[in-house]
């Protein structure tokens, strides 16, 4: 059994599969607690890859594009801006007044979006 799972080892590494790899042992375990089947297996390990892959294949092409950096509400100064109100904006960031079927009205001077 080890001897098969050196060559799949070696085969993850071969196929340059390194998040597939770190999660072989785990998926392993999954997979004798009979939690998963061989498939569901399988398909995990290529998953975890796939994702790892796609999120740096996203990231690389984010900074290639030379794009401005992700601005998140939690990365905010608000002491830059101390009118706005910081818990109600982070109320409208919950989106409610979507469910409730609300109208909501940003006003400010011309050109407030650059």
């Amino acid at each position: 059994m080890s001897d098969l799972l050196d060559r799949i080892r070696g085969a993850l590494i071969g196929l340059r599969m390194p998040r597939a790899l770190e999660a072989l042992d785990h998926t392993l375990s999954r997979l004798e607690r009979g939690e998963l089947t061989a498939i569901e297996a399988i398909a995990g390990l290529l998953g975890e890859e796939y994702a790892t892959r796609e999120t740096r294949r996203i990231d690389v092409a984010l900074r290639t594009a030379k794009l401005m950096p992700i601005k998140t509400l939690e990365s905010f100064d608000f002491s830059f801006q101390p009118s706005l109100d910081r818990h109600r904006i982070a109320a409208l960031a919950q989106l409610d007044f979507i469910r409730r079927a609300e109208v909501v009205h940003f006003l400010g001077p011309p050109d407030t979006t650059s």
